[in-house]
């Protein structure tokens, strides 16, 4: 049954963001930015995506020398020989000056020293060196013990500027909507969850309960809702509650640059 459960889950996270992108604007979102920083890179860049997990990101930048790193407890353990060197991202084993252009999608929020990271990336950038990073603000714990924060637009510029970064752009990714549309997909599973793997007599009997609801609201709040709620964020102009931000940085430099934005 656990298996089933899992089963459904990815199709409904997964796999059905593979046809239907609207449907996970998290995804969508860094997915965009990412595409937007594969324009920026030449062919001569060196490349580190820092804390890359699975490299989910690489095709992007496959046109330069990409490399990647992550900390010596990855959470994805198949994922740990992919990388070129482990290390921890406070203290990257490289000379200063070392790298083109440096990529940080989802993995401020689970350093304890966020400016230490900052700091680090802004040493072994070259001068005119470019930082493009993703980080939260409205995320459940996740990763633990590994989650020690969330971000702020105002929390972020702090950071950059206190390590001599100019900032290009801080921008949100998306609104009140996208932000509900992605706490909704993982609504039914979270519940369900924390009584699917309970060991007592009485998780059973609610798992029993939940799992017409289980099955009747995953496609509701997995795909329906995030589906309408995608298009419906164009209406929140404030994008004050948002998923995170995208953030571009410069070492050194700054050059007035137009952000990339959805427009379909």
């Amino acid at each position: 049954m656990k298996n089933a459960i899992k089963k459904l889950k990815s199709l409904f996270t997964n796999k059905f963001f593979n046809y239907f992108p609207y449907t996970d604007a998290e995804n969508y979102s860094i997915t965009k930015f990412m595409s937007f920083a594969s324009g920026k890179v030449k062919k001569s860049d060196r490349v580190l995506d820092a804390g890359a997990g699975a490299c989910p990101y690489k095709r992007f930048f496959s046109h330069a020398e990409y490399e990647s790193t992550d900390f010596e407890d990855i959470f994805d353990k198949s994922a740990k020989n992919k990388h070129n060197f482990i290390c921890n991202l406070e203290s990257i084993p490289k000379p200063e000056e070392s790298y083109d252009v440096i990529v940080n999608t989802q993995v401020l929020e689970h350093v304890p020293s966020p400016q230490r990271v900052i700091d680090e990336f802004f040493s072994i950038l070259k001068p005119g060196g470019r930082l493009f990073l993703t980080a939260p603000q409205g995320w459940g714990i996740h990763g633990e013990p590994y989650h020690f924060f969330n971000f702020t637009e105002y929390g972020l510029k702090s950071i950059f500027e206190k390590a001599g970064f100019k900032i290009i752009f801080i921008k949100p990714r998306g609104g009140i909507f996208w932000y509900l549309g992605k706490r909704l997909k993982i609504l039914p599973s979270y519940i369900f969850s924390q009584y699917l793997f309970g060991v007592r007599g009485l998780d059973r009997i609610i798992t029993f309960l939940l799992l017409p609801f289980y099955f009747v609201f995953l496609p509701i709040c997995g795909f329906l809702i995030p589906l309408v709620f995608f298009f419906l964020d164009r209406l929140d102009r404030r994008q004050k509650f948002t998923l995170g931000y995208a953030c571009y940085c410069k070492k050194n430099q700054y050059e007035a640059e137009q952000f990339w934005f959805i427009e379909e």
